[in-house]
């Protein structure tokens, strides 16, 4: 007969293993929930839509890349609608908690969920970018009685800023007791020089003027903003170095090629070390014209101690503060971007004062220990005491074998 299984934490993740980006920050977070919970008897899987077809033990290429090596277990599991094969999952592996990404806070399948299977708590981590429109009438009536009604909300909805907290509670009408501002974080690396280093990789003279932008490329992320503000600048121009992909990579490269700076503008592709690779820049630019959740592109070039200009959007006032430890310039506005870039560029002095007080902001601020922390308390009620307990943070995890789990 088969032994009862462990106490499990179901991660969903809302995208396929091995995306990259953001999602590589979030798979981490999953990983080092794992590590902490499976020191207490509690086993973590971590579902995905899609992953790779070989699910050979033997074959790491189909197991997420941030998950090896830590207590975690992947599984292609569809999660995102509710399905007798989802129930019979969580009934036959007793989830006791669910942590759904992106995944909306209010759902009429909770209450089922709930009665149907072992599951004592639903967290919703909500990375989500952009504005919403409030719920008016009837509808506005009807969702703020769902939210509270029993069992039909999630438990806990984490928010990444506060922006995304108001949002949750102005628009998403979630009870404010039940929603946690939790911001991302990151480890301030080492200010070491890196072994390979931007300016080798474009084949650009050492001490040639250098931007960087890293992100996906997509209209929201405003690139031809960047672009715009770089042609507006005099000759001779400083290098602008663009490390990312994504699905208007084609317009951008035509934008690139009617300017006049084109020359000047590498469009590098994605790197999944660009967070290393920005350490050679002098100036680190976060160009988004749509409402950011929070930016981790933003603390990313924080902790490495470099000046950082970004729009003032969404939650991005939060991690900047102005003329302190970065500089913010309203969104789409070519004109102030070239303004602030001609500036830190003309005043290495400034700019190095500037990426100075960003890296302390991001040691003192944004802590991977206490977002854990933060995290584990919301999760904890669904496995019993001393499971939140102080988290240590390791960069080197345990390494455990695992395979995916089949369905």
């Amino acid at each position: 007969m088969r032994s009862p299984a462990p106490q499990t934490l179901l991660c969903c993740a809302n995208f396929p293993a091995n995306t990259g980006f953001a999602w590589t920050y979030i798979e981490g977070v999953y990983a080092r929930l794992a590590d902490h919970l499976a020191e207490h008897g509690v086993r973590t899987l971590v579902s995905y839509p899609s992953i790779e077809s070989t699910q050979s033990i033997e074959s790491t290429q189909s197991i997420p890349k941030t998950l090896i090596g830590s207590a975690a277990v992947p599984v292609e599991l569809d999660t995102s609608r509710p399905s007798v094969e989802f129930f019979l999952f969580l009934r036959r592996e007793r989830v006791r908690a669910l942590y759904l990404t992106d995944r909306p806070p209010l759902h009429w399948s909770y209450p089922l969920l709930r009665a149907a299977t072992d599951l004592r708590r639903i967290v919703v981590h909500d990375h989500s970018s952009g504005s919403r429109t409030a719920p008016r009438g009837a509808r506005r009536a009807a969702k703020w009685l769902a939210a509270r009604t029993p069992g039909f909300a999630a438990d806990a909805v984490v928010a990444v800023s506060d922006f995304v907290a108001r949002r949750q509670i102005e628009v998403g009408l979630i009870p404010e007791a039940r929603v946690f501002r939790v911001y991302n974080a990151v480890q301030a690396p080492e200010l070491a020089h890196p072994p390979r280093t931007l300016r080798s990789l474009l084949g650009l003279a050492p001490d040639r003027p250098l931007i960087a932008c890293a992100c996906r490329c997509t209209p929201e992320k405003g690139l031809s903003t960047l672009l715009h503000a770089l042609e507006l600048l005099p000759a001779p121009r400083p290098a602008l170095a663009y490390l990312g992909d994504g699905p208007a990579m084609s317009s951008l490269r035509s934008l690139r090629d009617s300017l006049r700076c084109r020359d000047d503008v590498f469009l590098a592709g994605y790197h999944p070390d660009a967070a290393s690779l920005l350490a050679d820049a002098d100036v680190c630019v976060v160009p988004s014209v749509w409402e950011e959740a929070f930016g981790l592109a933003v603390i990313e070039a924080m902790a490495l101690g470099k000046p950082v200009i970004a729009s003032r959007v969404g939650g991005i006032p939060e991690l900047i503060r102005d003329g302190i430890d970065g500089l913010l310039v309203p969104p789409g506005d070519a004109a102030a971007l070239a303004q602030s870039l001609g500036g830190l560029l003309g005043d290495p002095l400034r700019a190095k004062m500037l990426g100075e007080a960003a890296r302390r902001s991001v040691s003192g601020r944004f802590k991977l220990e206490e977002t854990l922390r933060h995290l584990l308390d919301l999760l904890e009620p669904a496995f019993g005491t001393g499971c939140s307990e102080p988290v240590a943070f390791s960069p080197e995890r345990p390494r455990l074998a695992h395979g995916v789990v089949k369905t």
